[in-house]
Parts: C-alpha cells; structure tokens; sequence
C-alpha cells in the first residue's frame, strides 16, 4: 500500500504528485476532518436506514489515506484500477471513497461559488419581458466574502468527453444512424470533439470566485453567462471583463460596466486605436487565462472526463478551491 508518510518525507515530489505541499495537506486534513463527521453521521442517520450507527463496514482506508487518493485522482486522473493496486483496495471500493469526499471536500475548501444547474430561462436585453423574475441570491455573502471587489473577469474553458449514447428504447434518428439525437448538443465546432463547457470567473489578481455550471460544448459563451446566475450576484460598481465571444454583453447588462475587444468588421480592418486597445483588454483578461491553465493542471479538468455529466460540476468546484488555497498561500507570503 501506497504510504502516506513516506510520500510527505519527499517535499517538492509530493507537492507535484497531489497538487499541495505537505503542511497544506495536513491543514486541510483538519479542516476537512469535522466536516467529515458531520456529513457522515448525517448519512448514518438518514431516513430508511436499517442498521444502528456503528454496525456495518468500517472504511479500510483511514481518512487522510482517503483525501490521499482523491487529491490523486484530481491531479494526476489515475484510473480506478491504478489507485485500487497502489491502495490494496477494490476498484469499486476506491470509487465510492472518492465520490463521497468530493462534496465535503469541496466545503473544506476556499472553493468558488458554483450554482448546481443553469437557470431556465436566460436574463433578458432590455426590454425583454420576463415572466418569472429571478430574485438576487446570496449578495450580501458575495460581498462579504468580497468587500473590495472592483472587476471580475469572465472566460469559457472546454473539456472533452464521450460522444452520448443511445439510451434503450429511443429512436437515434434518421440524420444519425446510431446516434442519439443530441449528439450536437455536446459536439463543440471549435474543438472539433464532444465537450463541456465551464464559465470561470476571475479577479484580477487571479482568484477564482464563480463557476457555472456544466453546460454542454455547443452551447455559447454568451449564452452560458446569461444562464450562469453570475450577473445579478455581482454589485452594480463591478466591473465585468470578456473576451469577443461575450460581444453584446452591454445590450443584455446594460447597468454593468462591460468590457469586450472590439471584434474586426465583415470585410473590414480594426484601426490601430482599437487593436491597441484590445491588446490592453487582454493584458488584464489574462489572469482569467492563467487561472484556467492552474486548473487544467489538474488532469481530471483537461483530460478526457471518464464519469458521469453529473459530476463534472463538483470535481471543478473541488479543482477551484484547491487553485484558490495556493493563490492565498501566495497572496499572503506577497504582502508585507
């Protein structure tokens, strides 16, 4: 079995393999070790359980054995027959370790606010009527958290997956012949592949503070972010950065300042005022850049995602806190 202890005696080895240096492990290990508690003896409790809490199976793997091979998983997307031999452990049994810490670890965290699903219906350019107006959520929590927030920078990041398959009992369609008819859905022109699309949202400085959530490879950068819950949590004061698939963002928020690079005309050349300014635009949209690539460090957010649509959402939101946890490592060795 894979040791822990011997793994931290390694330093730099150890911070490379899970993505933390040794003395981060061991601060999120207490942090995570209540939380822990809690959802668990939530879970022992839960209606429609048989047995008394204490009886059953025990975990083989202590927990911070558990953090151990999920932060694993998360940065370096070993299979779960690799993790089964390098813990003595069956595959399933690795799987359902995992996917319980996810949630919890996620909490332990500085993860970024991450809504669960799309909203229904996307905001409205003015003018537009609505007929359930969404009310603003969770402000005053942002605002806490994010007192001094000035400008947030917006980007859409993809990640390849497998084609959809046909379920049982359903029709492929006769355009394609077995295939399930919303294999478009998914099928991203600019990767060329199947994806899902994430939108990432960014301080300057370089701190992830929103995730949407999942949305499929064809769907529009723009229309991700009118669906994302993002804009009508931020304060009117922010300043909200994009790149040119976000073109129009000031006829749908026009209470925001927005800030998009000019996009060349048809048939037409930019100016040489306007290519400059776009080249500012993108020395600030950068931090958005650099970000995505931290998380993309983490192979199960770059490499072809292996599990269900459903938990796509939780293993980025788990990625983003781990990024956020360095990022305030940093900031605060940064600051005098």
């Amino acid at each position: 079995m894979l040791r822990l202890e011997k793994l931290k005696s390694r330093g730099r080895s150890f911070e490379r393999l899970v993505g933390l240096s040794p003395a981060e492990f061991d601060q999120l290990l207490i942090e995570l070790e209540p939380l822990w508690e809690r959802s668990h003896h939530r879970s022992l409790a839960r209606a429609g359980r048989v047995r008394r809490i204490g009886a059953g199976n025990t975990f083989k793997l202590d927990l911070s054995q558990r953090l151990l091979v999920t932060l694993l998983y998360l940065r370096q997307s070993f299979t779960m027959h690799v993790l089964g031999i390098l813990f003595n452990l069956d595959a399933a049994n690795i799987c359902r370790n995992i996917h319980a810490l996810l949630p919890v670890l996620e909490q332990a965290l500085p993860a970024p606010l991450r809504p669960r699903t799309l909203q229904a219906e996307p905001d409205n350019a003015p003018g537009g009527v609505s007929r359930n107006p969404r009310k603003i959520r969770s402000l005053e929590e942002f605002l806490d958290i994010f007192p001094e927030l000035t400008d947030v920078i917006v980007d859409g990041t993809e990640q390849p997956r497998g084609q959809p398959k046909v379920k049982k009992g359903e029709n492929p369609g006769k355009k394609a012949v077995g295939r399930p008819k919303d294999k478009k859905r998914f099928y991203s022109v600019k990767k060329r592949t199947h994806t899902l699309k994430t939108q990432v949202a960014v301080t300057p400085e370089g701190q992830i503070v929103h995730l949407s959530a999942t949305a499929s490879g064809r769907t529009h950068d723009m229309k991700v972010l009118r669906r994302s819950r993002l804009m009508n949590r931020l304060p009117r004061h922010v300043r909200v950065w994009g790149d040119r698939g976000y073109t129009g963002m000031e006829k749908v928020y026009p209470d925001w300042e927005t800030i998009v690079p000019a996009k060349r005309p048809k048939n037409g050349e930019l100016s040489k005022e306007q290519r400059e300014l776009n080249r500012l635009i993108s020395k600030v949209r950068i931090s958005a850049e650099n970000a995505i690539g931290r998380i993309k460090k983490f192979r199960v957010c770059k490499e072809f995602f292996r599990n269900q649509t459903s938990q796509h959402g939780v293993m980025w939101g788990c990625v983003a806190g781990l990024v956020n946890l360095r990022w305030q490592r940093r900031h605060h060795l940064c600051t005098p």
